[in-house]
């Protein structure tokens, strides 16, 4: 309704330009149109004139069958056009075929607004996630967020039931008085909404007004906004379907990349255990091979663990255990250095692209760096204090020719052999000390 002040008329009479839409009611129903005025000079005088556009043959054939049967076909066609969009529609683009959609809704059926609200997962509050507004309407899609449902009882119970249907508002009952002060506000006269259900649960509902006017909701109307509500509830189950099938696919992965990493990981140290070592020792020869780098590995011995063990117990002894795997990864700077614990006590540390200049320096650190730890050792005859023994192992090679690759798998084992012997060795000079 507009004050008498405001008509198009007054307007048009008092000599202002009119150019708006207005929503016009006639005896069988509303319909928005667009006013235009201008004047007609005539010989007798100038003459206000008023132009209204709408639809008058939509208007005139509203009951004839022949215009019926082309409005379902036209509304099947709309249907079938956002559809085959929605099938394959990503997250991301949801959103604007939904507005698209309530658009294509509110100007097919004629009225004011086309909405969709979304509940809470609890169901204790919704919020107005999309809105269309016909041209002069007043959107309220900001202030219509996270509405306590509680607040609107009389409406939540029959949206709950499959469908709110009101012709007047002024003739809702004493009940809907909270329903009628927020209908009254928003100037709605005439309301129809219908539930949308996504894993049998209410996920929200559908919705359109008439403002400024009561209107006669037809069966039609009905019928038309179920069915985009059914293809919205639809389209939300597929992509919430889709949603958990790729979490349980990300899920699979992260379980898999666990199950690997457990698979390569020592439970104690934290470090790469014996088989990654050796997975990693053998791909590390056939690429140091293949670019002519040199290559270098080191098994590292906790002296004397066993009488630690016995001195202080496992428990003490897992602790250093921990402590000295945390040493040599610092100790090692190289992003391709890989340390793992080769067995009990046993580390080894492979090198790539290491000669044996820069091995004894990173042998040498290590021995001062584990000393450094300060861990006792009553048993030790270094100060007191738990040391280590290093064998120390290097190749330098050449490019090799494809059909040498399978030799790499040797020279793995000859320089496990080699870095095992040298170890021998340290220990036997009196431990405490690397030997090539």
């Amino acid at each position: 309704m507009i004050s008498p002040g405001k008509s198009p008329f007054a307007l048009a009479e008092k000599g202002q330009a009119v150019a708006q839409h207005y929503r016009l009611q006639t005896g069988s129903r509303t319909m928005n149109c667009f006013v235009e005025s201008g004047v007609v000079t005539t010989p007798v005088g100038d003459w206000v004139v008023l132009q209204i556009k709408t639809n008058f043959t939509a208007l005139f054939s509203e009951n004839s069958k022949s215009s019926a049967v082309s409005k379902h076909i036209v509304f099947n066609q709309l249907l079938t056009n956002f559809s085959s969009k929605l099938i394959t529609a990503s997250v991301h683009e949801l959103d604007g075929i939904i507005d698209q959609a309530l658009a294509a809704l509110g100007k097919f059926c004629d009225v004011d607004r086309c909405y969709l609200f979304e509940f809470s997962d609890d169901g204790e509050c919704m919020s107005n996630t999309h809105e269309w507004v016909a041209a002069g309407v007043t959107p309220f899609i900001d202030e219509l967020q996270n509405m306590p449902t509680s607040s609107l009882p009389f409406f939540i119970s029959h949206i709950s039931n499959g469908m709110f249907k009101v012709d007047d508002v002024t003739t809702l009952p004493e009940e809907a008085a909270a329903e009628k002060l927020v209908f009254e506000e928003e100037r709605i006269f005439s309301i129809l909404c219908v539930r949308i259900m996504v894993d049998d649960t209410i996920y929200g509902f559908i919705g359109c007004d008439i403002i400024g006017s009561p209107y006669s909701w037809n069966a039609f109307d009905i019928e038309y906004l179920r069915r985009i509500g059914e293809m919205l509830g639809n389209t939300l189950q597929s992509l919430r379907n889709r949603k958990a099938l790729q979490k349980a696919q990300i899920d699979l992965l992260e379980a898999n990349k666990q199950l690997e990493r457990l698979a390569n990981i020592d439970g104690l140290t934290g470090i790469a255990n014996r088989r990654l070592f050796e997975n990693t020792l053998q791909r590390d020869v056939e690429r140091c091979e293949e670019q002519g780098l040199a290559l270098s590995l080191l098994l590292i011995d906790v002296d004397l663990f066993k009488q630690f063990n016995d001195a202080y117990g496992h428990v003490a002894g897992d602790a250093a255990l921990q402590k000295i795997a945390d040493t040599l990864t610092n100790s090692c700077l190289g992003s391709d250095d890989l340390v793992a614990r080769y067995g009990g006590e046993e580390f080894a540390v492979i090198l790539p692209n290491t000669r044996l200049d820069e091995l004894h320096a990173i042998a040498a650190r290590i021995i001062r760096n584990v000393k450094f730890l300060d861990i006792p050792h009553r048993a030790s005859d270094y100060d007191g204090k738990l040391t280590v023994s290093i064998g120390m192992a290097s190749m330098e090679l050449n490019p090799s020719r494809h059909d040498d690759a399978p030799q790499s798998k040797e020279s793995a084992l000859s320089l496990v052999q080699q870095a095992d012997q040298a170890l021998y060795q340290a220990k036997a000079s009196g431990r405490n000390c690397a030997k090539l």
